[in-house]
């Protein structure tokens, strides 16, 4: 405990990681299937159990609702709405700098501190506060401009 922490090594680590011009993780989607998104009452759906059955088209969802109300969504629909959020998501994602998408990965999918990361470009910590603040910024309002978000929103 008593030992003094080399800052510079730890630097140098990270200018050597930069230097290799390593590619920065882009968001991931996994699906193992069509469903791999979805609840596990839907993935077996038992009708008798009314509660948590979700229709499987837009058709059958139609037919189950009674009359004046709201019809439920269905898996289709659910997997439609979440190819577009999906997709906007890859949209915003392609917009970020190679720089910007380094810093989105070293910051929350590493999960290094502001700290780390600012030392690691050789920048203050406040400036590097207002890049990542700007970073979260540029995320939001081109999310906020996408169709797919504007719908969901909406809903």
């Amino acid at each position: 405990m008593g030992e003094k922490l080399d800052v510079s090594e730890g630097a140098r680590i990270f200018k050597a990681l930069q230097d290799l011009n390593l590619p920065p993780l882009s968001p991931l989607y996994i699906i193992c299937g069509d469903q791999a998104h979805l609840p596990p009452w839907v993935l077996k759906p038992d009708r008798s159990d009314r509660k948590h059955y979700k229709p499987l088209t837009d058709t059958e969802a139609l037919m189950i609702s009674a009359p004046h109300q709201e019809t439920v969504e269905s898996i289709q629909e659910f997997e439609i709405v979440q190819a577009g959020l999906i997709e906007a998501v890859k949209e915003v994602w392609e917009t970020l700098t190679d720089t910007e998408q380094w810093i989105y990965h070293m910051l929350v999918d590493v999960g290094l501190s502001m700290r780390l990361v600012a030392l690691a470009l050789g920048t203050p910590k406040t400036t590097f506060a207002r890049r990542r603040d700007d970073i979260a910024q540029k995320i939001k309002n081109e999310l906020l401009r996408h169709p797919a978000v504007i719908d969901y929103l909406e809903r």
